[in-house]
């Protein structure tokens, strides 16, 4: 996979996480929902992801570490439903997120360590 694709891949499963996140926000209140702090911190995590999003795509590094950063951040998040009474659909969907995060922000991470020579085309 050359360097853009990974990049490409990579930034747009970490988008699809943060909209995900701004989703669960709708779940607000609602019966077996995570608690309304993780719930909060998830949306704006989403939400500073998908602002990150448009200087990421330009290959502005400071884009590109937020993203990674409130990816990694976000699914830290989910770990906690491993450890608490969960229902069985809820440790699934920990589980999706944390492997989709991990792929995301790898791809992202990996994209970034090919240095390409000075005058050499990207």
């Amino acid at each position: 996979m050359n360097r853009h694709v990974t990049f490409t891949t990579g930034l747009v499963l970490c988008a699809l996480l943060g909209l995900a996140d701004l989703a669960g926000a709708a779940g607000l209140g609602r019966d077996g929902a995570p608690p309304v702090a993780v719930v909060v911190i998830g949306a704006v995590l989403g939400l500073v992801t998908l602002v990150a999003v448009a200087p990421a795509w330009r290959r502005v590094r400071g884009g590109v570490i937020t993203v990674v950063v409130s990816r990694a951040v976000a699914g830290l998040l989910a770990i906690p439903a491993f450890f608490v009474d969960a229902p069985g659909w809820a440790r699934l969907l920990a589980a999706i997120t944390l492997v989709l995060t991990v792929a995301g922000v790898g791809l992202l991470a990996g994209a970034g360590r090919d240095r390409v020579p000075a005058g050499m085309p990207r």
